[in-house]
């Protein structure tokens, strides 16, 4: 085969090698800050998130032929940390010097992008301690769904746009719960 032929030949095939995206920074939920602002007065500070790797938490995160990476710091579970302390800040409930710590380990973090339907899976275990003494343990899951595509340029950018509103669930689930709220306290 001469050059030429070659170069048309695997030239689509360099274009169907995976690519790198950069799912969509969390905006806080209204509805979250809501339920913090309730459950007033509460102040607790960040701790340590980390991401419990293998399995259905890999990172990056695989997207069809593509993968998924956080836009802020090295993994999803800095991406989680953010979204708490973006959501605890705006409800005027973060304060680093609280004697309440929340930290949080991720274990699940998949996205599935179906053709007909796309679906994202988050679990984190929520650990609340205060002055060192564990007050909750939990793991929360939650399950998200949106129509997807055959074409990948659809589904992908439709997959990283819904990744944030999966981490809002996950947080409100969090919120929502009264063990969460009266450790918090």
């Amino acid at each position: 085969m001469t050059y030429p032929r070659r170069l048309i030949f695997f030239a689509p095939l360099t274009m169907l090698a995976a690519c790198s995206v950069v799912a969509t920074p969390y905006s806080p939920s209204v509805e979250n800050i809501q339920t913090l602002k309730n459950a007033s007065p509460v102040h607790a500070r960040i701790g340590d998130f980390q991401s419990q790797d293998g399995g259905s938490n890999r990172y990056p995160v695989p997207v069809r032929a593509n993968v998924m990476r956080s836009p802020v710091g090295k993994s999803f579970a800095d991406y989680l940390s953010n979204a708490v302390t973006q959501e605890l800040t705006l409800a005027g409930t973060l304060s680093p010097s609280a004697s309440v710590e929340l930290d949080g380990i991720l274990l699940e973090n998949s996205v599935d992008v179906g053709i007909g339907t796309g679906v994202g899976t988050m679990s984190a275990r929520f650990v609340v301690k205060r002055n060192d003494a564990v007050r909750y343990d939990q793991v929360k899951t939650v399950r998200g769904e949106w129509d997807s595509s055959f074409a990948a340029a659809i589904a992908v950018p439709r997959a990283t746009q819904q990744y944030p509103l999966i981490v809002q669930k996950l947080l409100g689930a969090l919120y929502s719960d009264p063990a969460f709220i009266s450790a918090i306290r």
